[in-house]
């Protein structure tokens, strides 16, 4: 179960990434969907107690948190 949420986390930021790069929807909107794919992972690295990986996305959902502010 766990392995498959990492997946669909993954496919989450890529999606968001696709959104920025290709200009298909507003900034605002791709931090949204970072966010949730972010925060997914947190939890996820949480529960496996993996720091390093939980540290990345914890800061990845700082990010996301600030850049969403910053455009809206």
């Amino acid at each position: 179960m766990i392995k498959k949420l990492k997946w669909v986390s993954v496919i989450i930021s890529v999606i968001a990434a696709i959104t920025i790069s290709f200009k298909l929807t507003d900034v605002a909107i791709a931090y949204v969907i970072f966010f949730v794919g972010h925060t997914s992972m947190c939890f996820i690295m949480l529960k496996e107690r993996d720091w390093s990986l939980f540290t990345m996305n914890l800061i990845w959902v700082i990010i996301d948190i600030i850049g969403f502010i910053n455009w809206v």
